[in-house]
């Protein structure tokens, strides 16, 4: 039995990290492609909707709380290192800038790849726990729990995409018809679309499987209040990614 178990969680594991590089590399992947095509993409591969719901599947399919933390946390700081580990690599795409005085700009784009990789390695040491443990809190838990788990995690995958609507009507009119023009206006509408409609259909899902619907107020005070401070911590995370990176 023992072996059964070591067997059964080392298959586990196996499958998380296969599951970290195909994210990983299908983040890197989304970086090729400009306009709608690349909106779309990212929202589906390089988002933290995308990858904030593979921690919380990770976690939800989890046997225990243990295993749960340490599975979302494994697949998010593997597909981190896998994403990084590809740009300085493949793409180097960190390479070949000069200065002003005709030096090369390599080391300054080291040091941009660096600080980055560190940045969201630590996203990932604190994102993981916390979705491992949400996503086997919506199985294993009672009702009210389950409902209260189900809607913070929901508010946390959508709060990027609120973040963003925030600042994009923060701008002028002017501006944005000079920025979105082509076909990077379709696609900038289907990711917004599938970045809001996604975590919905996440809580609709945990809703009817878990029979949450009695909770209907804890799972929307729990969304909405969440969604709200994950779209703050998004902008100060993007405000801090300006600064240094």
């Amino acid at each position: 039995m023992i072996n059964l178990a070591v067997r059964s969680q080392a298959s586990r594991y196996t499958r998380i990290v296969a599951a970290a590089f195909a994210l990983g590399l299908l983040a890197f992947v989304s970086d090729s492609f400009d306009a709608g095509a690349g909106q779309v993409l990212t929202a589906l591969t390089s988002s933290g909707l995308a990858w904030g719901l593979a921690a919380f599947l990770a976690g939800r399919t989890a046997i225990d709380r243990r295993s749960a933390v340490i599975g979302a946390t494994v697949l998010l700081v593997s597909a981190t290192l896998v994403y990084y580990l590809l740009i300085l690599v493949v793409s180097r795409r960190w390479s070949g800038g000069y200065l002003a005085d005709g030096s090369s700009a390599d080391l300054y784009g080291l040091r941009s790849v660096a600080i980055m990789t560190a940045a969201w390695l630590v996203a990932s040491l604190i994102a993981g726990p916390m979705l491992g443990l949400l996503g086997h809190t919506t199985r294993a838990a009672p009702t009210r729990g389950s409902a209260l788990a189900a809607g913070i995690v929901c508010g946390l995958l959508s709060g990027q995409v609120w973040q963003e609507i925030t600042v994009a009507q923060s701008h002028s009119l002017q501006a944005a018809a000079d920025i979105l023009d082509g076909e990077f206006v379709p696609g900038l509408l289907a990711a917004t679309l599938i970045q809001i409609s996604l975590p919905l259909a996440v809580l609709a899902w945990l809703a009817h499987v878990q029979r949450l619907w009695r909770a209907w107020p804890t799972l929307l005070i729990a969304m909405i209040s969440t969604a709200s401070l994950s779209a703050l911590l998004w902008q100060l995370l993007r405000d801090a990614a300006n600064r240094f990176g």
